[in-house]
């Protein structure tokens, strides 16, 4: 219970003088002993629910009973329950409260967990991509087509049109792992990797030079602008 609400307890105290006293009942005796046991059974009630808080504190008093002291014992108590307007609705406003915020940490605490979701699969297409998708020319192409045409595709799975089939083919063999210079472009580009920016503009220009002098100019020229765009 909120200890700044409180409600009214109407009590109805039967008692008698203990058979063993040799002096007059204090009519005070018997309401304090019944307090303190009222007041630690009330702390754990609700005001918004006050026939429950009655049946509560009545049981824990009854478990209690007979309750002896100063010449006086207790023989039962019976317990009636009250809350003010004011009071409950101060309470009905704290429990909406109450509800409202914790509404409010599990929405937050939901969209945590999406957006935690979300990273991990971020992540997750993220390192596919790298190292399978994006691990060669052939897988990356054919992912674009799976990717971008597969709204177009019929239910069995056709390729889209204007796909030239033997190009593909050829680009996909060339790029199986098995292939030789496949290899070779794998260790020149763990050994480019290992350069330094002047570096590879310098064995950029060698191989522009090695490529002219196969009589391939349009792709020497193309290796000598990457080295021009370098930066």
């Amino acid at each position: 219970m909120d200890p700044t609400m409180f409600f009214t307890a109407q009590l109805q105290v039967t008692w008698r003088r203990h058979s063993e006293s040799l002096t007059p009942a204090n009519l005070t005796v018997a309401p304090r002993l019944v307090r303190s046991a009222v007041e630690e059974a009330a702390g754990h009630c609700d005001i918004l629910r006050p026939d429950a808080a009655e049946q509560d504190i009545t049981a824990a008093l009854q478990a209690r009973i007979p309750l002896s002291g100063d010449g006086v014992v207790v023989t039962a108590v019976r317990a009636r329950i009250t809350v003010d307007s004011e009071t409950r609705e101060a309470a009905l406003r704290a429990e909406r409260l109450c509800q409202e915020n914790r509404q409010r940490e599990e929405r937050l605490r939901h969209e945590y967990e999406l957006d935690e979701l979300a990273r991990r699969q971020a992540r997750a297409r993220a390192a596919f991509l790298r190292e399978e998708i994006l691990a060669n020319p052939a897988t990356a192409r054919l992912y674009t087509l799976l990717e971008g045409g597969t709204e177009n595709w019929a239910r069995l799975g056709d390729i889209p049109e204007n796909t030239e089939l033997s190009g593909l083919v050829r680009e996909i063999q060339e790029w199986q792992p098995e292939q030789r210079w496949v290899t070779v472009a794998q260790l020149l580009h763990k050994f480019v990797n290992g350069l330094t920016l002047e570096g590879r503009k310098e064995l950029l220009t060698i191989l522009a030079d090695i490529v002219r002098s196969f009589g391939d100019e349009g792709t020497a020229g193309q290796l000598l602008a990457v080295v021009s765009d370098a930066r």
